[in-house]
């Protein structure tokens, strides 16, 4: 059993890890969203967060109340610090980017390059982060940042992704693991099998890509009332957690992924909401950040 197939068995058990991980998420609650009922089980883990969940165009500061951006922001930070007490993991380590919110896919070969440094100095087993799913342009840069830091390091830790939401058939769909695109997967030179025997502590395989190693891992009751205890300590962003299932946390061995091809086919979530981002630009993005990557990698 590999690195990440052991982490995410003693999780499914709900028995504690050990080993290093770092775990990369968008936005101030994301964490909370995708492994918030695992985060007390960790031991030895690094929290980042690449952007402070305040936009500069001030839009959802006023939205809610606030006098200006920065007040925002603190405000997410105050409800991230409550968050984590309420989850019993105050204990890990944290790092905040401070990267504006919408805008971490603007330099991704500097955020890639950034984690790539992070990696090498703590030499983490395991890296939990986004699937490339297309809901906001945050999560898949995270996703992409990871994913081309990884491939800048010797060895590379394991990726560990987690489903937050998607657009199909004309709505948003939330934790669950987009169905198995040709676009933007493809198998890697040593694929995963799926596991000869049932994973422990009621967990089940997970829908996902045949040759990746997914499970999802039932919340008992004392976990959801702890999940349910950090999303009420996000007063800003309630409205969009509630949209979230309590009842099951979905992970798997990511696959590799092609940034220069959408995650799906049709329009992409964010690209419905306004902001003046679409999926072309963001791909775009991110070719020009592999080339960069690619060239810098060779001149090594």
């Amino acid at each position: 059993m590999n690195a990440g197939k052991a982490i995410l068995a003693r999780l499914a058990a709900c028995g504690a890890v050990a080993e290093r991980a770092v775990i990369v998420v968008a936005h101030p609650d994301d964490e909370t969203i995708g492994i918030g009922a695992q985060l007390g089980r960790f031991e030895d883990a690094l929290l980042v967060h690449v952007t402070d969940g305040a936009p500069r165009d001030g839009d959802d500061a006023r939205n809610y109340g606030f006098a200006s951006v920065a007040d925002y922001a603190a405000a997410r930070q105050r409800e991230l610090d409550a968050a984590l007490g309420a989850a019993d993991a105050a204990r890990l380590r944290r790092l905040a980017l401070g990267i504006p919110d919408k805008e971490a896919w603007r330099d991704l070969a500097g955020l890639a390059r950034r984690f790539a440094l992070l990696l090498r100095a703590g030499k983490p087993v395991a890296v939990f982060t986004h699937a490339y799913e297309g809901g906001h342009p945050d999560h898949d840069a995270a996703c992409f940042a990871v994913h081309a830091a990884c491939r800048l390091v010797d060895p590379p830790p394991v990726i560990i992704e987690m489903p937050f939401y998607h657009r199909r058939d004309g709505r948003l769909v939330t934790g669950e693991f987009l169905p198995d695109s040709p676009l933007s997967f493809r198998r890697k030179p040593e694929s995963i099998s799926q596991p000869t025997e049932p994973p422990t502590g009621g967990s089940r395989p997970s829908p996902g890509r045949r040759d990746d190693f997914a499970i999802e891992i039932p919340l008992h009751a004392e976990d959801r009332e702890r999940k349910q205890r950090m999303i009420d300590c996000f007063a800003t962003q309630r409205w969009l957690l509630e949209q979230f299932d309590l009842s099951t946390e979905r992970f798997r061995v990511a696959p590799e992924c092609d940034f220069r091809e959408p995650p799906h086919q049709g329009e992409l979530h964010y690209e419905t909401l306004g902001w003046g981002i679409s999926g072309a630009e963001w791909r775009r993005a991110a070719s020009e950040a592999l080339d960069r990557l690619g060239r810098a990698s060779r001149c090594r």
